[in-house]
């Protein structure tokens, strides 16, 4: 038998468990057999507010605060009243910012090899080209700016800037620096989440203009249930090089990926599992290349002030043409390695090891290389 008692612990544990329609239902019915239950009319605004109803979550409460509450409990019910007046647009931003150091083995992605048999006889990788191992500082800042209409489910805007510099102590010509900026739609549904991010992208090589990028990387995720979600993913970049001499370089790219993700131990686990397919075409077929991929990638909370993210990428890309001096179609097999450590302490600091591994293992052998990064970072959090 729905007792008033049974109708307002059913409301209320429904609240708490998410069930705002069941929870709805139960509290109005509540009210409905006696409307001075303020308790149950604090209950029924705050389902109200979660489901992003701000003027009759409002109504409620003007209606417990005319009924002369006590002192303490009116502060209280206009501190709600301001949380829920808040509520119609609402700005969210986070900045990350971290300084570190980093060693590289390879940092010109060149061969171990001094000379290689070609079609046309031996060659000598140039003076540069050759492994090369150095020091750098590094600096990472990251910042993100959501505006949000404040409903529970809807329309979002997003805009994110992402700052990298590489600094080596000894060959600087090789230092890199990237800006990226993106800013797009969001899209929250109860179980889908879609993104249209569109960005434009600068790099400088030593202490050059490389080239700058236009991009544009839509995403959508459906979640089946707390357990599982599917997300895809469409990506496409135009990059066009500042060098009359790099005008080769000059490409579109597109790339198409399906990521299934699995949640484990109420999301202190995420394990993914990757596949996609990159299809790059450049100004001269030689550098042109169609690339299919997969991997996986695992994330987890160690504790509450611990995370760990580790991904590992399998592709193999076919290029279009022959590369010079050899006679065969060049194919490249990569495997790249990602592992990064984070520990939070201090409130807002933060420390990062992370380590990258890349194995470029060609049939050209003068594109074979092999390439390791280890980085230790400190850096602030707002």
């Amino acid at each position: 038998v729905e007792t008033m008692d049974v109708l307002f612990w059913t409301g209320t544990c429904a609240s708490r468990a998410g069930e705002y329609q069941l929870a709805e239902e139960k509290l109005k019915k509540l009210l409905a057999i006696d409307p001075q239950i303020n308790e149950a009319r604090l209950e029924l605004a705050g389902v109200y507010f979660q489901t992003g109803q701000q003027a009759p979550a409002q109504r409620e409460l003007e209606t417990v605060k005319a009924s002369a509450p006590s002192p303490e409990f009116e502060k209280k019910i206009d501190a709600a009243l301001q949380k829920v007046k808040r509520q119609g647009v609402k700005y969210d931003w986070n900045l990350r910012a971290s300084i570190g150091y980093m060693y590289d083995d390879n940092i010109n992605a060149g061969p171990d090899q001094k000379e290689y048999r070609v079609a046309t006889g031996t060659i000598r990788p140039a003076s540069g080209r050759a492994k090369t191992d150095d020091s750098a500082a590094l600096v990472n800042v990251f910042s993100n700016l959501l505006y949000d209409l404040g409903q529970r489910r809807g329309w979002m805007w997003n805009t994110a800037l992402a700052f990298y510099s590489k600094s080596y102590f000894d060959y600087s010509e090789y230092n890199y620096m990237n800006v990226d900026l993106n800013t797009g739609p969001w899209w929250v549904g109860k179980r889908d989440v879609l993104k249209v991010p569109i960005g434009y992208m600068y790099d400088e090589f030593g202490s050059d203009r490389l080239s700058n990028n236009f991009h544009v990387d839509p995403t959508y995720e459906h979640h089946f249930c707390s357990y599982f979600s599917l997300k895809g993913l469409y990506s496409f970049t135009q990059r066009n090089y500042f060098a009359d001499k790099d005008a080769n370089l000059d490409n579109k790219q597109h790339r198409y990926e399906l990521r299934p993700n699995f949640f484990l131990g109420q999301r202190k686990h995420i394990i993914s599992l990757i596949g996609g397919y990159k299809d790059r075409n450049a100004e001269v077929d030689r550098l042109s290349y169609d690339a299919p991929y997969c991997g996986a990638s695992y994330y987890a909370r160690l504790s509450p002030t611990t995370e760990c993210y580790v991904h590992y990428i399998w592709s193999k890309k076919d290029y279009n043409d022959i590369p010079p001096d050899y006679t065969e179609i060049r194919e490249d097999t990569v495997n790249d390695v990602i592992a990064v450590l984070t520990q939070y302490f201090l409130t807002n600091w933060f420390a990062s090891f992370s380590y990258t591994y890349l194995d470029n293992d060609s049939n050209a052998e003068i594109y074979s290389y092999d390439k390791s990064t280890y980085a230790l970072e400190l850096g602030y959090r707002f």
